[in-house]
């Protein structure tokens, strides 16, 4: 996994500038379920150029939704691997998408900014248009729970899960950051859940930018749980357990 960002956590205020984009998504939440939901299991794909993965047993009631983020150099094919299992086991939708280029467009594009301009704003393209264009189309085609649709990612995913999901409250109430590297908080929305992992070990991105993140959104008051682990740039099984289980929580509880 090639680091493309190392070492900074960023926290802004509203973009200055037009050519910013503020990582907010055009899309709603389902305001009802499609007419004729979609109910066979397996690989389809989405407009965006994304995929989604429909779980064993689904049935035309709405379902939670987990919008799973590659790292830089990832596959669409190694997230559904990873998350596959969990899927079936909880009857959760997987929505993949795939980054145009080798990582993520804000991710990407503040790597060719950093040092050579000043007050650097995230620049969100392709990309977060793609995620939009792949929900609209699977809002029309399966029937999703609008209070259980989350996000998660790894690495530059996970810089881009935490980013995009908290720019966007209404969407996603659960964000799962899996050894993110920075982060770009726009809004603190206390009705947001978020799980960060990160290795201590962690050769690509330190550590201590975790660390920062967390305490940051807890400052807001926001719900944070936080799982370190004795580890280097990964997603252990057991951190990938407690993951699920927290996106999944609302759905369990009494």
């Amino acid at each position: 996994m090639r680091t493309v960002v190392a070492g900074l956590m960023i926290v802004l205020a509203t973009p200055s500038f037009a050519a910013t984009r503020s990582g907010r998504l055009e899309t709603p939440p389902p305001a009802a379920p499609p007419v004729t939901p979609e109910t066979r299991s397996g690989v389809v794909q989405l407009a965006g150029g994304a995929y989604a993965y429909l779980p064993k047993g689904l049935d035309p009631s709405p379902r939670p939704l987990l919008v799973a983020l590659h790292g830089a150099g990832g596959e669409p094919a190694d997230v559904l691997a990873a998350w596959r299992a969990h899927a079936d086991a909880h009857r959760v939708v997987l929505l993949i998408p795939r980054s145009v280029k080798g990582t993520w467009d804000m991710v990407e594009d503040l790597k060719s900014r950093l040092g050579a301009e000043m007050n650097v704003q995230p620049r969100f393209g392709k990309d977060l248009q793609g995620i939009d264009d792949a929900l609209a189309d699977l809002f029309a085609r399966v029937a999703i729970d609008p209070k259980q649709i989350g996000l998660v990612g790894f690495s530059d995913g996970a810089s881009y899960a935490i980013s995009v999901g908290t720019a966007n409250p209404a969407m996603f109430r659960t964000i799962m950051a899996l050894s993110p590297g920075h982060a770009f908080l726009a809004r603190f929305e206390k009705s947001q859940r978020v799980f960060v992992s990160h290795g201590e070990k962690d050769q690509i991105l330190p550590f201590a930018n975790a660390r920062a993140i967390v305490a940051r959104l807890r400052a807001r008051g926001m719900t944070v749980q936080f799982e370190p682990f004795e580890g280097r740039h990964e997603v252990p099984v057991a951190i990938r357990d407690k993951a699920i289980a927290f996106f999944v929580q609302p759905a369990s509880a009494p």
